[in-house]
């Protein structure tokens, strides 16, 4: 099966990850932590978001760290991205996008009082 891949890139990722790589590796541990805990709360709010029929698309969204400060959440459903973006003759149901939205101001928070003030 073929999976549906989107990137979100955030404005100033870059520069965190570049502040993250000089740190003792206790400390880009735990980011990736946070990393990996946000990528699972975007699954289960893209779960939520996700219209359902027969709910294939919500029981093929997935998370998953791929590196030690990145993680992936993707949807394995073929018609994923049809209902994200929509098509020419439909409109789409977004369910990626906004489960992001919502989940990026936790992330950045989570790793901002990580930087300020070390482990929790």
């Amino acid at each position: 099966m073929a999976k549906s891949k989107m990137t979100i890139t955030f404005d100033g990722a870059d520069a965190l990850i570049s502040k993250f790589n000089r740190q003792p590796a206790i400390i880009q541990k735990e980011a990736g932590d946070i990393i990996l805990n946000t990528a699972n709360r975007v699954e289960t709010r893209a779960k939520q978001f996700a219209p359902v029929d027969t709910g294939y698309l919500k029981q093929h969204i997935a998370s998953e760290k791929t590196g030690m400060l990145s993680a992936d959440v993707t949807s394995s459903a073929e018609y994923s991205v049809y209902q994200e973006f929509g098509t020419r003759k439909m409109a789409g149901k977004s369910f990626m996008r906004p489960a992001m939205a919502q989940e990026s101001p936790f992330l950045f928070q989570k790793l901002q009082n990580l930087l300020k003030g070390g482990l929790r």
